[in-house]
Order: C-alpha cells, then structure tokens, then sequence
C-alpha cells in the first residue's frame, strides 16, 4: 500500500513541475532568445563595421526587411545566399537568421540541422557556434527529449564558455519538463549562487525558484 502512495505522490509532483513549465518555461526561453539572438547580431556587426562591407549589409538588411514582412521562407533564401558568399562576419550570423527564419516558416527540423552543423564548424568564433548549440537547445526543448537538450548544450555549460550561465539555464528547464525538481533546483541554486552570472539570468532563476517553491 505505502509503495502506491508513493507512485501516486510522484505522479503528483511530476504534473505540478510539468504545469510549472508549461506556465513559466516559455516565457524564460523566449526572454532568453532575444538576449541570445541580440548579441549574434552585435557580434555580427562588429565584424561587418570592421569589414565594411557596404553591399553586404544592404543584402542583410533587405532579408531582415523581409522577416518583417512575414515571409520567412524568401528571407531564408536570402540568409542561406549571404551565408555562402558572404564574408567571415556575416556567413555565421546569416546562418543563424537562416535557421530563425526556418523555424518561422515552420520548417524546424532544417533549421536543426543548420544551428547543428555551425555549432560543430570549427571554422566559426567560439561565439556563433556556441550560440547555435544554445539555439538547438531551445528549439528542442519543446520539440525533442530532455536528454537531447542537456546532450546539445553540455559543451557550452562549463565555466570557460560565456554562454554557460544560458546553457546551465536550459538544463535546469529541461530537468523542470521532466518533472524532476530536485534537479531543477539543485541547477538554479548553483546559478543563483554564483557571483559571474548575468543578472538577467539570475533575475529568472530567483523567480523559478520562487515558483518551484510555490507548487
């Protein structure tokens, strides 16, 4: 009898930490990716302004003009042009709105395999293949497994890497979808405990945490 009590006690914390993602997951991602996507494109234009390169800037601005416009699919195209004939600033960053345009046009699994093959180009900064393996992430945390998440980003979760606070976020969610808090908890209270993170970031580990508490 004590063994039933038990299953059906689990079962409850996993729908409560399941409801608790489902309420809060999403609004932590999106909050996440813009932050992400924004600093792609400071390190984008950094490398364009050190390049100058006039006709290349016009070429991404007219597919971002596109996005804006709600076509996708044409300023995918575009980004997928730049990305092979572009320079060393742009073809990563290019890629990266590719892939974001993909997943607008509905199309995530090509852009999977486009943040998959930059995260693991070698030939690319640090900072755009890790932000595609932190991309991956995102996208798979609402359309793959929780292991694939924590598999995509635990290159990027140690310390040496700038995105580790982004990736060490996404894990914990990950473990909060699975409905396992204990280690949900156990991730965010090394966030908040640790003096390096961004204060974005610890901003909305304080607020799961207080969630998590809450359910």
């Amino acid at each position: 009898m004590a063994d039933i009590f038990n299953e059906v006690d689990e079962d409850v914390r996993k729908d409560k930490s399941l409801a608790l993602w489902k309420a809060y997951g999403k609004y932590v991602i999106a909050a996440a990716v813009l932050i992400v996507v924004g600093t792609a494109s400071y390190v984008g234009w950094q490398n364009y302004t050190l390049s100058q390169s006039l006709d290349q800037g016009s070429r991404f601005e007219a597919a971002v003009a596109l996005m804006s416009e709600n076509k996708p699919d044409a300023a995918a195209s575009e980004f997928g042009t730049l990305a092979e004939d572009g320079n060393a600033g742009y073809r990563p960053l290019s890629r990266l709105r590719e892939a974001a345009a993909l997943i607008e046009a509905g199309k995530g699994a090509e852009a999977l395999e486009i943040y998959t093959a930059l995260a693991n180009d070698s030939a690319v900064d640090a900072e755009f293949s890790s932000i595609a393996s932190l991309l991956a992430g995102y996208y798979l945390l609402d359309n793959g497994s929780s292991e694939d998440v924590r598999s995509q980003v635990s290159a990027i979760a140690d310390a040496s890497s700038i995105w580790s606070a982004s990736a060490n976020e996404l894990i914990a969610l990950s473990y909060l979808k699975d409905g396992d808090k204990t280690k949900a908890v156990e991730v965010l209270n090394r966030l908040q405990n640790d003096a390096t993170v961004p204060a974005d970031i610890k901003g909305r580990v304080t607020q799961m945490l207080a969630a998590i508490e809450g359910t």
